[in-house]
């Protein structure tokens, strides 16, 4: 069982319960949904798609939706506008003149937000341009290098204090889809600050959804409100395309490096993102660069990877799973133990953050064969998981919704149970996750964790070597 979860973007090569099956089998934890793509129904197509095809396995299949935030683009029209380097081009909030060099934009505070000398990056940075002229309609910028601009194109602002609202109406639906679907995950797109976090968190709760907010990482007001973001979502994902654009490509790795640890320090799933395996849209195999970008993820103890473009749309969406889980098995094989620190205004909670740590350090000392952890909340085994022991973490819960967030938690492979209401009750159980789901067989040992009293909310308070027999 592998430990690092694979995200697959949901899309048009996919969109079929038996291709999503195959997709299951060669590794895939979660199903992404991409709002940027589609519309309500759309996503309640799809929704419908993926849950039927995860519906047979031992193990839940997560589902994530991706809500697309204020997507900054030029206007959309015929042809192509040549640029050489020192040329002028205009953003207009009126209508675009392919003649004149005028381009529209697709929202008026995009024009409100740009001061003069601060650059414009559009097509993920492969026009560069500066602000000369800035009216309250329209901007003139000068063109830094050669290239072409096509229509429907990204803005990327990395100097401007942006105007306009992370969540716009859109993703107030999106939102209200994902809570009607039962989507496990939503994740937040152009997050700023933790302000942006509170407000989806309320918006859904007016929906009365419960569903755990990812923070897209991929702003530079994100990177300098980083701890903010991280002690109010639930998770993070370092989104790279942005990120990529709105700082110096050189600063990328490690800033991603400083993203996982923090996220791992602060007990929040942190996933990776964005052309992991990109040359796989168009071939069977993977760049030797590709293959080390994933494992160096792995290495770092991430909690998932995602697929984006290379499922969704590629032509080779089955490769690029096995490819993924491939390298992420073999990585594992040879990743270390590893030490995290936690910051004591961080531990909710003394004796369980003991019990899992004496967890974790006991796989070491003593060989277990797996991690039984029952839990109410997820708490524990959430836990557990980011203290990275070696072996796989079952998490036994006797509430869906907290079995199906669970999912996405590096090494944990969550079950639903009955609550036990008895020391006879709990070992049966495990017992019956042994045979049935053939974690140990006889003679192995395993750890058991849990909390006293039987059959109440109490937190993790115990601890216990078990070895299985006939």
């Amino acid at each position: 069982m592998k430990k690092t979860k694979i995200i697959a973007t949901y899309g048009p090569a996919i969109a079929s319960p038996s291709k999503l099956k195959l997709l299951i089998d060669a590794g895939v934890n979660l199903f992404r949904i991409n709002c940027s793509h589609g519309k309500t129904n759309d996503f309640v197509k799809a929704s419908d798609i993926i849950t039927k095809a995860k519906s047979q396995y031992r193990f839940p299949i997560g589902l994530l939706l991706d809500i697309s935030g204020p997507k900054l683009r030029i206007g959309r029209f015929e042809g192509k506008i040549p640029i050489k380097s020192g040329e002028k081009l205009t953003l207009t909030n009126h209508l675009t003149e392919i003649d004149k060099k005028v381009v529209a934009v697709n929202h008026p505070g995009i024009i409100k937000s740009i001061k003069k000398s601060e650059k414009v990056y559009i097509d993920d940075g492969n026009l560069i341009f500066k602000a000369i002229i800035v009216g309250r309609q329209k901007i003139v910028l000068k063109a830094l290098n050669n290239g072409t601009i096509l229509p429907g194109k990204g803005i990327n602002l990395p100097d401007s204090n942006i105007k306009i609202p992370t969540i716009t109406d859109k993703d107030k639906e999106d939102i209200k889809t994902a809570v009607r679907v039962k989507a496990d995950y939503i994740a937040l797109s152009f997050v700023r600050s933790g302000d942006d976090i509170i407000e989806a968190q309320k918006i859904i709760k007016s929906y009365g959804g419960d569903q755990a907010i990812i923070a897209k990482l991929e702003k530079k007001e994100a990177i300098e409100n980083l701890e903010n973001i991280m002690l109010l979502a639930d998770g993070v994902m370092v989104a790279r395309g942005d990120l990529g654009v709105e700082l110096p490509f050189e600063e990328l790795p490690k800033l991603q490096k400083r993203i996982i640890k923090l996220a791992n320090c602060h007990h929040k799933p942190v996933i990776v993102a964005t052309q992991m395996l990109e040359s796989m849209r168009f071939s069977p195999r993977a760049t030797r660069a590709e293959i080390n970008d994933v494992a160096s993820a792995v290495f770092d103890f991430v909690d998932a990877v995602m697929l984006s473009a290379e499922t969704a749309t590629g032509k080779y969406p089955l490769e690029a799973v096995k490819v993924m889980s491939r390298v992420i098995q073999a990585t594992e094989e040879v990743s270390h133990h590893t030490q995290v620190h936690i910051e004591e205004h961080l531990i909710r909670s003394e004796i369980t953050h003991a019990i899992a740590k004496s967890v974790s350090n006991s796989t070491e000392q003593c060989p277990t064969k797996v991690i039984f952890a029952f839990t109410t909340s997820g708490f524990t085994a959430a836990l557990i998981s980011n203290l990275f022991p070696s072996q796989p973490v079952i998490a036994l819960t006797p509430h869906q919704r907290v079995m199906n967030k669970l999912s996405l938690l590096r090494s944990v492979y969550p079950i639903l149970i009955k609550q036990p209401r008895s020391f006879e009750d709990m070992l049966s159980i495990v017992k019956m996750a042994c045979r049935k789901y053939r974690l140990a067989f006889n003679k192995d040992k395993i750890i058991i964790t849990g909390g006293v009293p039987f059959g109440s909310t109490v937190p993790t308070n115990f601890m216990m070597f078990y070895e299985i027999k006939k």
